[in-house]
């Protein structure tokens, strides 16, 4: 059996590789298949849309049933098999209602693989940096064979991609080990959802929400844009994969040197951010728009685990995959959904390019709500909190 160490990088390798070619070029298939802008910013508001209508249910099932590993189990047959309907919607006359169909099935039941396995890596007191470059690590280099896979196959390729990764996901589940928490059954009370939601959470919940709003532009609309500088498909899977070197670069480091200032963290976040969508909106350079990848993976991996340490250390004992799936529900989701319309409708209006440029300004409000935390957030005053925030 493996360790769980072990267990839980090959499970993020095995995850965020398979989600990568949905990621980067679900947008690109739903464009061949003929959906407008709008279209393609309805599909990804709905994704984001129905995680966070599901993962409030997830979470607190699995905290109050002791239930997390079945909860995977559930995720990665239901999911796997549900992606499937994406290449069968053309031969559909409703494209479009079977490819929304096929979303709120698919995004509701992938919907806790991410925050549950966020609370077992640092329930288990595993650094969750450590673990999570790995998921990177997939993630790019997958995406760059992605970027070559369509090109000589279909773009539906992705999709069974996801499926047969799936299939490995749950034959690794059944040797990973899992601890289990204690079913809270009857007593789970108000008392620790209270102090949960208390201002320095919300202060977080607003800086990942901006955040969420400007992940569309750099994740669903990028191949996109790829398209529109009159470049081929294989620079958005290399693109990629200079991101996700830069972001498990970044994991690495800070693990290794044991950085606990999470509100600056994410404030830095928020301005690499923005330099790097004024950086797309004002050049075509194909040098330029691969080198900004850098500090798009840089502010992605800073906010992720300076968001989630300080969600695990804000949060009382009792309520940990809850408070990892209100994190993404409450912001990240939330913000997505905002993003995913507004985007859309922007490239409609504007064109790709010029799209960034708007979306640029939202660094500001990301930068603003990450300082307003409290410096010794996350240094005490929660139960059985076990991470500081702040050093």
């Amino acid at each position: 059996m493996l360790n769980e160490e072990r267990g839980f990088k090959l499970f993020y390798f095995i995850l965020f590789a398979s989600f990568s070619g949905y990621v980067m070029f679900r947008n690109v298939f739903l464009e061949e298949v003929g959906l407008s802008g709008t279209q393609m910013g309805i599909v990804g508001l709905l994704f984001p849309l129905l995680g966070m209508l599901a993962q409030p249910f997830w979470g607190i099932v699995a905290d109050w049933k002791g239930a997390s590993k079945p909860i995977l189990y559930v995720s990665a047959i239901v999911g796997g098999v549900s992606i499937l309907l994406y290449p069968l919607a053309p031969y559909v006359g409703a494209t479009f209602l079977a490819i929304v169909v096929a979303t709120v099935i698919f995004a509701a039941f992938r919907a806790p693989a991410v925050p549950i396995a966020n609370a077992q890596v640092l329930a288990t007191g595993t650094s969750y940096e450590g673990v999570r470059a790995y998921g990177s690590i997939a993630f790019g280099v997958a995406g760059l064979g992605f970027g070559y896979l369509i090109g000589i196959t279909a773009t539906e390729a992705v999709f069974y991609a996801y499926a047969g990764g799936m299939v490995l996901l749950v034959l690794l589940l059944t040797r990973l080990p899992m601890d289990e928490t204690e079913a809270l059954g009857e007593d789970l009370g108000w008392e620790p959802i209270r102090r949960l939601l208390d201002r320095q959470f919300l202060l977080l919940l607003a800086a990942a929400f901006f955040l969420g709003v400007m992940t569309p532009a750099s994740a669903a609309f990028f191949s996109v844009y790829v398209r529109a500088i009159d470049q081929p498909d294989t620079v958005t899977g290399f693109a990629w994969l200079i991101k996700t070197i830069a972001e498990a670069v970044a994991f690495v480091y800070v693990a290794r040197r044991g950085f606990r200032s999470y509100r600056r963290l994410m404030a830095v976040a928020g301005l690499f951010y923005l330099t790097t969508y004024v950086l797309l909106a004002t050049t075509g350079s194909i040098v330029v728009v691969v080198s900004s990848q850098v500090l798009l993976g840089l502010g992605y991996a800073l906010f992720n685990l300076a968001s989630v340490n300080l969600a695990h250390a804000l949060s009382p004992t009792a309520l940990k995959s809850t408070a990892q799936s209100l994190l993404v529900v409450g912001g990240l989701s939330a913000g997505r959904v905002v993003g995913e319309l507004g985007t859309g409708i922007l490239v409609d209006l504007v064109g790709v390019q010029a799209m960034y440029g708007y979306v640029a300004v939202l660094g500001v409000l990301v930068f603003g709500f990450s300082l307003a935390i409290s410096p010794s957030a996350g240094t005490g005053g929660s139960e059985g909190s076990d991470a500081a925030a702040e050093s």
